[in-house]
């Protein structure tokens, strides 16, 4: 059975006509998308349908007009119940009907349009090739452009109900870390804490996607291994509610920390402490980039190189954009929520990393998860 919440009207309307603002700019007559993550912020309608690859959900938004579904014929009633004013085209079963999506673009009056496809390099099309060769052999005189700028403008700003999503999942995933950390015993192994940590996140309430990375051992077959007292132990991970998805980064200590332990745990955190300095609206991604790299030099530490990154944005996606690294030059804006993260290697190969969300304001920036700098300590 699949329970989500619906999505407020009001929030998909306010996304639909902030795309039809970009549609004007970059001269687009319609937005198809059928990527999860695009189709789930135009549409509010969330179901695990649309991993069935043979099964595509599609969602047209015309820049006049009322918008498109063409999904599986089950699933119609639920887009209509968050857009009133859609026009659902449902399809029995296998195959995917081609000439249904033709017929609805004909419908919707796009056959000679400049329609905009999930074609950009931080896009994926959610509609096979093929189906995408059918429609432009119907139809040839429809113009095929690229709509990622303008998606990927629209979910670089969070509303204040994403950024609320946000903050509830990392206030979930902290409860978590800190359940596990507190019933958590010496001789567990690796792989134990890492079930810990998603069941946790389970009992929160967290949906689809639990841990990431857990993890301080050089190979799998440490993974196994139980934990003994000084060992070190790093999660990244996040919650996930209504589709928003967390994503901290923690340390933990098997009992009391040495005082070396102690001094590389300061380390990191003064590195995301001084890379938090440079986040403020009108600072590009990549300045604050640069304030880590120059952190990390200071330390004696190696620089950042032109293809790493020390954070990036968060949503639906929990590798979203900007990215905070050399190359990526973003503006940086009120309203775009940001994963802050730097990391190191130890000689022993050991990663140290932390991690935090925030979001930008109009003079700086908001915690929406706090306690990286914290270094947890399991009982012996």
């Amino acid at each position: 059975m699949e329970d989500f919440m619906p999505i407020p009207q009001a929030e998909i309307a306010d996304r639909h006509e902030r795309l039809r603002q970009q549609m004007d700019q970059h001269s687009l007559d319609a937005v198809l998308v059928g990527e999860r993550y695009n189709y789930w912020f135009l549409t509010g309608h969330r179901t695990r349908e649309i991993e069935k690859v043979m099964r595509p959900m599609l969602f047209v938004l015309p820049r006049q007009g009322d918008p498109v579904a063409i999904v599986y014929r089950q699933q119609g009633a639920k887009v209509k119940a968050n857009i009133p004013t859609v026009r659902v085209y449902g399809y029995e079963d296998l195959p995917f009907d081609t000439e249904l999506l033709v017929e609805a673009v004909k419908e919707a009056g796009l056959s000679t349009a400049r329609i905009g496809f999930e074609l950009g390099p931080n896009q994926r099309l959610g509609i096979a090739y093929e189906h995408l060769s059918a429609l432009r052999s119907a139809l040839p005189d429809l113009v095929m452009a690229d709509a990622g700028p303008a998606i990927e403008t629209v979910r670089l700003h969070k509303s204040p109900y994403e950024i609320e999503m946000l903050r509830e999942a990392a206030a979930m995933s902290a409860r978590a870390w800190e359940r596990v950390i507190a019933e958590f015993s010496v001789g567990q192994s690796e792989r134990e804490f890492a079930t810990a940590v998603g069941v946790e996140l389970l009992r929160e309430g967290s949906e689809f996607d639990v841990a990431g990375h857990v993890t301080t051992a050089t190979s799998r077959a440490a993974y196994d291994e139980p934990l003994q007292a000084g060992d070190t132990i790093w999660c990244d991970f996040g919650a996930t509610l209504e589709g928003y998805q967390a994503d901290i980064g923690r340390r933990a200590v098997m009992g009391q920390p040495s005082s070396d332990q102690l001094d590389v745990h300061r380390l990191v955190t003064s590195l995301f402490d001084r890379t938090l300095e440079a986040v403020r609206p009108g600072a590009r991604a990549s300045d604050v980039a640069k304030a880590c790299s120059e952190a990390m030099k200071q330390a004696g530490l190696p620089e950042l190189t032109e293809r790493k990154r020390i954070g990036h944005g968060l949503g639906l996606n929990a590798g979203e954009g900007p990215s905070l690294g050399l190359q990526d030059h973003t503006v940086l804006e009120p309203g775009m929520v940001l994963c802050v993260e730097p990391r190191f290697f130890l000689p022993s190969k050991e990663k140290i990393h932390i991690e935090d969300v925030v979001v930008v304001t109009s003079d700086g920036y908001e915690p929406i998860s706090t306690g990286a700098g914290e270094l947890a300590v399991v009982a012996v």
